[in-house]
Formats: structure tokens, sequence, C-alpha cells
């Protein structure tokens, strides 16, 4: 990849009042129905391509449309490739292998002259449609491939214009058969011309017959005048301009590619993607396509979900950036969630980005990629990457039981109320993982063993180490360790330490102390030492759990759970 819209600013286009986004050679879009992520592809859209928006773009109709873009990774290589007429106008304006455009519509907009391109001089600002800037930059950028969630399915698959799919895979394919069979073609093109063409050597004799037929009878009218019927012949670039696609099943008679249901339409139309893939596989050319689509991996199966997401990213690497709303984890890799859009709509802001875990890892955690790949396993991405809210646990009892029961107790699953949960594997990841979400304006809670209250809430300084309640179980801890109840090493205790400290009843008040310190920090302590203890289960595998699921189906919650009223005020402070 080389040169791509790296961010853009959006203003009243739509539900996008003013909003900035971030942009890299693969965006993923995530967020809810109605948030406004078409609405962002089609501003892009708009930036490289000259057309008049209808009044229906407009947030508001008193105020002008304005979609701001910067373009990065313009080098000298990248210039040195376009035509000289594209290259000398775009030079004064670019600094630091960056140029800055704009495309404006001004309110009540009924005409073309009301929109103007606009193109930041690094002295004199923005500068409106400077000669011959419209064609260098789509000389860099040509018009954008866009895909809608379905509805242009047929167009982008059947039709070969420049702005379609199986346009650009028809002109890659062009070329490729154009080097070894244009003479071929031709030949037999010419033969055709010969016998049909008013100049032809080897006119058929009927054409000879009408064209004489038709000449006794202009003689009447128009003396020594005469015609011959003539028909052009297409050239080999234009065949393959009006290329389609026949569908056949088991080699029967073709059908048109609309004539299919929306599965079937969806499955060609990534098949052309991913062939497009291939043949631009390993080529370089001075411009970078935009490939906007409205969730991929519609009507598609898992496997085939897959596919499409490689074939997308293969083709950044050859000459594409692909910008795209999707509601599947399977299209986000761990790498790629940092990346990730977490679009949301407002009435005070209207659409609008959280900020990507990138930029909060950026703030928070030196070490990136570990927290990156924690956080966002394929297995836990769907949880965060589509919840408006996350649940943190360390167990993975928690995992297991806690959507059971929340769902027994609200009548609710845990994602009708777009709750996310997400075992974080280790009570030390905690803090770290709440204050990345935290960073990324995405509410969390954890749910932790009660001995975090010794490690990560002293850590994190939520707990002072000096803290009287620490400092009273400890000593209750150092007794329990002098009659053997107990064996420790240090004054730190274990998770198995915990369990029997929170029995102690000299302890109860110091725990519940604690317990309440850390509500006020989103942090759930389990008083009992851990959830077991409160649902009354004795292991963690999956028997136990399997066990406990068919006894709170068949009994309830209350009948289930040893510790009822403690699961309950967990749920219910959890919303």
């Amino acid at each position: 990849m080389s040169h791509i819209l790296s961010h853009i600013t959006i203003k009243n286009f739509r539900s996008c009042k003013d909003a900035e986004f971030d942009l890299t050679e693969y965006t993923p879009m995530v967020g809810y129905n109605n948030a406004g992520k078409s609405n962002i592809l089609q501003a892009v859209e708009w930036i490289f391509k000259d057309k008049l928006l209808s009044s229906d773009f407009y947030n508001d109709q008193d105020q002008s449309i304005e979609v701001e873009g910067l373009i990065e990774g313009v080098t000298q290589d990248v210039i040195d490739r376009l035509d000289e007429e594209h290259r000398e106008p775009i030079r004064p304006y670019i600094v630091d292998n960056r140029i800055k455009i704009k495309r404006v519509q001004i309110a009540n907009a009924t005409k073309k002259a009301d929109m103007k391109l606009y193109i930041e001089h690094p002295e004199n600002g923005f500068r409106p449609n400077p000669r011959g800037i419209s064609n260098a930059i789509k000389a860099l950028f040509p018009d954008p491939i866009k895909i809608g969630a379905m509805e242009n399915a047929a167009e982008d698959s059947s039709k070969a214009k420049t702005s379609t799919t199986i346009g650009k895979l028809l002109s890659e394919l062009c070329d490729a058969i154009k080097s070894n069979h244009e003479e071929l073609f031709n030949r037999h093109l010419n033969a055709i011309s010969r016998r049909i063409g008013a100049d032809g050597n080897k006119r058929v004799d009927t054409l000879d017959k009408i064209d004489s037929s038709i000449n006794e009878k202009i003689e009447n009218f128009f003396p020594g005048v005469s015609l011959k019927l003539h028909f052009n012949v297409p050239d080999f670039d234009d065949i393959f301009k009006a290329g389609t696609v026949k569908v056949y099943e088991d080699q029967h008679i073709g059908r048109e590619f609309g004539e299919y249901g929306h599965g079937a339409q969806r499955s060609i139309q990534m098949a052309l993607i991913q062939e497009l893939a291939e043949v631009k596989k390993n080529t370089q050319g001075e411009s970078t396509t935009l490939l906007l689509i409205d969730e991929p991996e519609l009507y598609l199966h898992p496997f085939a979900i897959e596919q499409v997401r490689e074939a997308l990213f293969g083709l950044t690497k050859n000459g594409y950036q692909v910008i795209f709303s999707t509601h599947s984890a399977q299209m986000i890799t761990s790498d790629k969630a940092q990346h990730t859009l977490l679009i949301r709509k407002s009435t005070e802001k209207g659409t609008h980005s959280r900020q990507r875990l990138q930029d909060a890892l950026n703030v928070v955690i030196p070490d990136a990629r570990a927290q990156s790949e924690h956080l966002f396993a394929l297995s836990q991405s769907t949880d965060v990457l589509f919840s408006n809210r996350v649940i943190l646990t360390e167990g993975k009892t928690e995992l297991r039981l806690l959507p059971l029961i929340y769902k027994a107790i609200n009548n609710a699953t845990l994602g009708q109320k777009q709750l996310g949960l997400i075992e974080t594997g280790s009570v030390d990841n905690i803090g770290k993982t709440m204050a990345v979400l935290n960073k990324m304006d995405l509410p969390c809670k954890a749910i932790v063993d009660l001995d975090y209250v010794f490690k990560g809430a002293i850590h994190n300084q939520l707990i002072a180490e000096d803290d009287k309640n620490i400092i009273a179980l400890k000593s209750i801890l150092a007794g329990m360790c002098e009659t053997n109840e107990i064996v420790m090493k240090g004054d730190i205790p274990g998770a198995k330490h915990c369990a029997p400290l929170a029995q102690k009843d000299d302890a109860t008040v110091f725990i519940e102390n604690l317990h309440n310190k850390l509500k006020e920090s989103n942090i759930w302590v389990w008083k009992k030492g851990a959830i077991e203890a409160h649902l009354g289960i004795t292991a963690k595998n999956e028997h136990s759990w399997a066990m406990f699921k068919q006894n709170i189906d068949k009994n309830g919650v209350d009948n289930a759970c040893s510790d009822s009223d403690e699961i309950r005020s967990m749920i219910e402070w959890l919303g």
C-alpha cells in the first residue's frame, strides 16, 4: 500500500453532525443498526466522487456539507508514477508526503456549481479547485467501489462500470487477455468488419442487395448519390467493457444474476472480490482504489466469511484501501481490532466514533500488542466490539454461569442489555483492561475474587497499602498461619487462603468495608472469597457447571444458590 486516506472529518452529512475518524488500509467499523456506518462510507465516497447531493443528505438544511480528508503516503515515488499532466498541478500542495482536500456543498444546492473541491496550500490555506487538481486527485484515487449491504449486488457484480467490482475485475483480465490473444481477436474482428462494413471487401450478398434496392429509390430523388449500410464492429477494449456474468447451475441454461436470491448473489459478489484480490496480487500502480462495503459477511456461512476477510485484506497489499461496516467478529482478527472504529450515535453528537483500541493502548499500556491480543482474541471480540458496556471477570465460572444467572433474574440476556462479558484470565489484567476500556469511553465493571484486594487493588492504587482494613485482615491471616489453619509464604494471600479467611467472623466487617470501597471503582469483590462459595458449588469444572445449570433451570436462582441474596445484589449492581 502506498498512499491512503488516513483521516476524515465529516460535517452536516446526514447523521454525521461533526465527526472525525482515523482510517487505515483495512478499517472495520462496528456499531448497532442505524448508528450511521453507511453514512460514513457515503461521505468517504463523496469526497472523491464529483456528484451533487440531494437535500436529504443535509443534517441541517441551512448549513453547508463539508467532508475533509487527509491523504498520507504521497511520496516522491508515487508522484513519479503519475502522468506529467497530473504530477505538476499537485506538487505544490504536498507537505511531508501529505495532501489535505475538502469537498463542500453549500446549503440548498441545486446545481454542480454549488459544490467545490478544495486543496490546502501550505501557505495560503484551502484553495477552491485549482487548475488540474480534480484530475490529479482522481489519478491518485479513481472512483471508489461502493458496495451496499445488498441493494446493488446485481449492479456491482454484473455491470462492467469502472466503479463496480466486475468492472475492475474485467479491466484486469482484459490486460492479461490482450497481451496473449489480441492478434487472434483482431483477426476475427477484421473478418467481420470486411463483411458488414461499408468499405469491406467481402460484404455479404444480402447487404449488397439491400444497398442496391435503396440506391434505386434514392436515384429518383437525388441523382448521383448512393449509400451503403454500415455496421461498426467493436474493438478489443469495447468488447470487454460490455462484459457481464451469467449464472449456471449444473451446466444448464445461464440465468441473469438478479434472478438468484440474496445468499447466492452475495456469495458470487464476494467470490468476484476474492478473484480480484488474486488477480491484483503483487501489483503496484500509481493509484489507490477505495473499496467501501456495507456488511460483506451478509448471508455468508462462517467459512466463507473468513475467506472474504482474507481476500479483502489481500487487496490492501495491492493498491486497495478497504473500509467496511460489519456485525461479525469473524471479519476482525485480533491484530486488526486495534484499528476498528466503534461507531455510536447520540442525539447530541450524532454519529461519532469512540476512541480506538490502538489509541487507548498507546496512552495506557506500553506493551500494546500483548494487551491487544488478550482483549481481542477472536473468541471475545464480539463482546467488546459490539457492546455498550463490558463486564470483566478473572475466572471461568463467572464466564460460564453469569449469563445463565443474569437471564434467570432479569428475564433478559446480557446481549439484550448490550452487556459484554470478558474473562481476563488473570487478576493482574483487571486494572490494565479497565484503564484501556475507560480510555475508549467504553463503560466497564469488574468482578474479582477476594485476593484482589491484597494485590491488584493496591497495585492500581485503589486501596492504600496501609489501609486499616488490609492491615486488620493481614493480622487475622498471620494468626491463622500460627494455628496452622493455612500456610503462606510472605504476607500476601492467594485465592486458596482467602476462602478460609472469609469464614472468620472477625474478618467479615473488614471484607465488607473493602467490598464497598471497590464498588465505588466499579469492582465487585466476592466477600466469601470467590463466586463458587456464593453459588454453593465446590469445583471449577464442566461437570460442576452443568449440574448447577440443571439446578437453576429446575429450581430457580434462590433455591440453586447458597447465597442468593449476594448473587442478586451483584446482578442488580451490573444493571
